[in-house]
């Protein structure tokens, strides 16, 4: 007979310690970050080509393949640049979110959603004011930030949950819920 090792990390957000959970939210955003940005530079670099050339366009066969060969060219160069460019960004940006939020985390000595909509209400303020939004573009900013995080938060309570982790409010619930059964 074999006895199952205890789960050491069913407390532990997305199932990871710490820092490979940053790690992998680093990876993983800026792989998005670098397909997007690719998309994006693509797209605008091929509307700039034409607008800037639209003046001359080719009128042979020859000067046509020219043509697109150069706007080829010019499409994946500026793609490749804009894709560096969101990769970064987004890769700062998120694991800046999960840092924070795990910093909370420790210094909080709980795993919860309080300390998920902090980092994302920090977060939005943090990107609203460094964006120069007017107050009121910051404000609505922040809400739907917090919010977001908030939803992050409640969804990473419930996995640890369902898989045997302990989640401050749940226990009492269940506590609440089990004594209320016996009276």
């Amino acid at each position: 007979m074999t006895a199952e090792k205890p789960d050491l990390l069913r407390n532990e957000r997305f199932h990871l310690k710490p820092y490979d959970r940053l790690m992998a939210v680093a990876t993983l955003s800026g792989v998005i970050g670098v397909g997007l940005g690719l998309y994006e530079g693509i797209k605008t670099s091929s509307l700039r080509y034409l607008t800037e050339n639209a003046h001359r366009l080719p009128t042979t066969v020859g000067g046509w393949y020219f043509y697109h060969k150069k706007k080829n060219y010019v499409m994946v160069i500026s793609g490749c640049k804009q894709a560096v460019k969101y990769g970064t960004k987004y890769s700062i940006g998120v694991s800046s979110f999960f840092l924070l939020e795990a910093g909370l985390d420790y210094v909080r000595h709980t795993t919860d959603f309080l300390n998920t909509t902090l980092a994302g209400t920090l977060m939005a303020f943090a990107h609203g004011t460094s964006k120069q939004m007017s107050r009121v573009q910051r404000f609505n900013h922040v809400k739907k930030g917090a919010f977001l995080a908030l939803m992050l938060g409640i969804g990473q309570d419930f996995l640890i949950s369902a898989r045997g982790g302990d989640v401050w409010y749940v226990n009492k619930f269940k506590a609440f819920e089990r004594d209320r059964a016996t009276i």
